[in-house]
């Protein structure tokens, strides 16, 4: 049980290494950047609530290395996992060439009840950019993946997205899934992970079709 939340979404944020996990995932939690950041040994942790259609929803994300080494530590995490946000970088063709391989390896590990999106960071880096919005958003579009480009330097779409990923995972687990395999609130099957930082919250509402709004494929303009 959790009394402190109705529900619990355990979220991994995969991807290859340097394009950016851990600064998306200080850019949401701490509300800071720093360009500084080194990168993530093994995997961190943090948790921050938001409000879902009256409902409070403890995210649990996973911020996961992304270094081949450290490839073989993963498996153990997937186990549970309700979303993904997987994360290349714009500026990186190598990276978005990679996004195949972690998708082969999201439904090897991990259950078809899982929310996938697909996030360009460093949008804002317009001089550097090696991946279009075009191409990205075809791409999502052609795998069935909602889209979002972000930058954790600038802050844009960066809440959003995590806002989106969990109003997306509250339509599928609860609102449209059938009564013998809704999600009840309380119960989540994660019972094992720890306790993290509470962050702040925000209020998603649902609309006259009885589901929560997501954007979608998400613009950049930093």
């Amino acid at each position: 049980m959790m009394s402190d939340s109705d529900y619990r979404f355990k979220i991994l944020i995969l991807g290859d290494s340097a394009v950016g996990k851990s600064c998306l995932l200080m850019r949401f939690a701490d509300g800071c950047f720093t360009g500084k950041h080194e990168a993530t040994v093994g995997v961190d942790f943090r948790v921050r609530r938001v409000e879902v259609a009256g409902k409070v929803v403890r995210l649990q994300i996973w911020d996961t290395a992304g270094g081949e080494r450290y490839r073989a530590v993963l498996p153990a995490y997937y186990r549970g996992a309700h979303g993904v946000l997987l994360v290349y970088d714009t500026t990186s063709a190598s990276s978005f060439r990679s996004i195949d391989s972690w998708l082969d390896e999201i439904r090897r590990r991990c259950s078809d009840r899982i929310t996938i999106m697909l996030v360009g960071n460093k949008c804002d880096d317009l001089k550097r950019r090696q991946v279009s919005q075009c191409r990205a958003t075809y791409y999502a579009a052609h795998r069935q993946l909602a889209f979002c480009e972000a930058s954790a330097k600038s802050g844009t779409n960066v809440s959003l997205l995590f806002f989106d990923l969990a109003a997306s995972i509250f339509n599928r687990l609860v609102v449209m899934a059938p009564p013998t395999k809704r999600l009840q609130a309380g119960h989540d099957g994660n019972d094992e992970l720890g306790e993290g930082h509470p962050g702040q919250s925000r209020t998603f509402r649902l609309d006259n079709k009885g589901q929560l709004g997501c954007t979608g494929v998400g613009s950049c303009f930093c």
